[in-house]
């Protein structure tokens, strides 16, 4: 008896839930849509720590997120480049830039870059790495 029931009952509520939710979801998420569209995220004074940011998409980056307005903590090993990235990027827009020379392949370096940015303007907001220590570890591999 509860089997014939639930037989009529249970699909009955089924089909009328996925008719009243399914169009709901989807108007939620074009609602969604449309907001993050007419308001994007600020990034103006946001912290970005970038890692690899001397040369690449690292440095394609500080130069964007500068352009923002947004503040960066750059990190890579070649100083002398970092810095000349940093001068760019308060130069077009940037109102706070630290270099950080670090190699990202050991621990050491990683803490303390990362300590010294929150130290330096008390939060960091994202953090964009760009390393190719994988990449040498799975050439290692291959060569054997």
């Amino acid at each position: 008896m509860i089997h014939a029931i639930l037989n009529v009952v249970f699909p009955l509520v089924s089909v009328i839930l996925f008719i009243v939710l399914v169009p709901a979801f989807w108007l939620f998420n074009l609602l969604r849509f449309c907001f993050k569209s007419m308001y994007p995220e600020q990034l103006a004074g946001k912290v970005i720590l970038i890692t690899g940011a001397s040369t690449g998409i690292g440095e394609q980056l500080a130069i964007e997120f500068a352009k923002e307005g947004a503040c960066l903590a750059l990190v890579a090993r070649r100083e002398k480049q970092l810095n000349l990235v940093a001068q760019y990027a308060s130069s077009i827009g940037s109102p706070n830039v630290i270099v950080l020379p670090a190699d990202v392949s050991k621990l050491e370096d990683c803490k303390r870059f990362v300590d010294q940015t929150i130290k330096h303007f008390g939060r960091c907001k994202y953090i964009f790495m760009f390393i190719t220590l994988l990449v040498n570890v799975f050439e290692g591999l291959i060569a054997k």
